[in-house]
């Protein structure tokens, strides 16, 4: 046997066992794709409610989802995912930053800049074409909600603030009855017919 031979064997034998690796490598790639489709349209749909347990839990598997692959032993990762987990990185240490209630209002809006700025870098890594305009403008909010999230904020710091006593609950006082005073004889003739009943039953 030549090694002409020897080869034909082995590309036989090897054939479909490599074409099995390859079409698993294939459905990994694949099912990767999709599971950072899925977690990009979620912060989609909720970016106009970014206090929703489905919006937190997205932006918590970034850095799983857009990690790259280890490949013998070193981590390989794409430009384009490297900018997602840097974006998200800074976004993240932000909103772990505390600040004073007089500077809500700026740190809300550079939030928003932030997380625009996170969900472009994704889109791109994900082949969209967004710019950060859109994705910042083209969101609906209904201006209901917004009045019931505040609703909803305002009652829990305002139980919190009464549990913590830091706050009472404010009362009026809207009607009183009126006044009748009693005349002492009657009270006097009141209270003896009370007692009258217990002097006869000692008697008998």
């Amino acid at each position: 046997m030549d090694i002409k031979d020897w080869i034909t064997i082995s590309a036989v034998i090897a054939g479909p066992i490599l074409a099995v690796q390859a079409q698993k490598l294939i459905e990994s790639i694949k099912e990767r794709k999709e599971r950072k489709l899925r977690l990009f349209h979620t912060l989609m749909e909720t970016r106009a409610t970014r206090l929703s347990g489905s919006h937190v839990s997205a932006l918590n598997m970034i850095d799983l989802e857009f990690y790259g692959r280890s490949l013998f032993g070193k981590r390989w990762q794409s430009e384009a995912d490297k900018k997602v987990t840097n974006a998200w990185k800074v976004y993240n240490d932000h909103l772990n930053n505390s600040i004073p209630d007089e500077r809500r209002d700026v740190w809300t809006e550079k939030g928003y800049e932030l997380f625009t700025s996170l969900l472009y870098a994704m889109s791109q890594s994900l082949g969209y074409d967004f710019d950060e305009v859109q994705l910042k403008r083209d969101c609906y909010s209904p201006i209901a909600h917004g009045r019931i999230e505040r609703e909803k904020t305002r009652i829990r710091e305002g139980l919190v603030d009464l549990l913590d006593g830091k706050r009472s609950i404010p009362m009026a006082v809207t009607y009183l009855p009126p006044y009748h005073p009693i005349d002492p004889a009657e009270q006097s003739e009141t209270h003896n017919a009370s007692i009258q009943p217990t002097a006869d039953a000692s008697a008998d």
